[in-house]
């Protein structure tokens, strides 16, 4: 029988190298710390720690329904070596949980016990040191709101400015 540490480093290496997304998401499940929502998107080269101490009955990261993790992003759910003896630092693994919609960009890198809320947008190489507000851009070292999301709009509501309807003959009919 295969140890528990050594299976889990298994699945690990199949979610960051498989071909396909599914297969990713597929090996990823099976970790034992991770929960991964339907139609989430986990893009190749992922890191994510800790793989070999004991996570006896918690979740160390959460990607929530169609949470979408760009390619070569580092979860940082432990902060230390398992092996280190320094004294006064004991770490402490914390979770992350990747909101609903939330895009994670690639080479960011996400520190333990951060939050990414719903439909919010973490730049290509940021690095994520504390909660992203839903629907806010977060972007740089550390990573800051950069912008907010902007709002939907129905597909049959103008922008604001815009005219419902044409106003000649020749725009209807495309040619001005």
């Amino acid at each position: 029988m295969i140890p528990e540490q050594y299976r889990r480093h298994l699945w690990y290496r199949l979610a960051r190298t498989a071909p396909t997304n599914a297969s990713r998401r597929f090996a990823l499940r099976r970790i034992g710390f991770v929960e991964a929502g339907t139609d989430t998107y986990l893009g190749p080269s992922v890191t994510l720690t800790p793989l070999g101490g004991p996570t006896p009955g918690r979740t160390l990261l959460t990607l929530e329904p169609r949470a979408t993790v760009s390619p070569d992003v580092t979860f940082l759910t432990s902060m230390h070596p398992e092996e280190a003896e320094i004294p006064g630092y004991d770490g402490e693994r914390a979770p992350i949980v990747v909101n609903e919609d939330a895009w994670i960009g690639a080479d960011a890198t996400v520190l333990g016990g951060v939050t990414i809320g719903e439909q919010a947008i973490v730049g290509a190489g940021a690095v994520v040191t504390e909660d992203v507000p839903p629907r806010t851009v977060v972007g740089g070292v550390p990573a800051k709101v950069i912008d907010e999301v902007a709002p939907e709009r129905a597909a049959d509501t103008p922008a604001d400015g815009e005219d419902e309807s044409p106003e000649t003959e020749d725009e209807v009919s495309g040619v001005v």
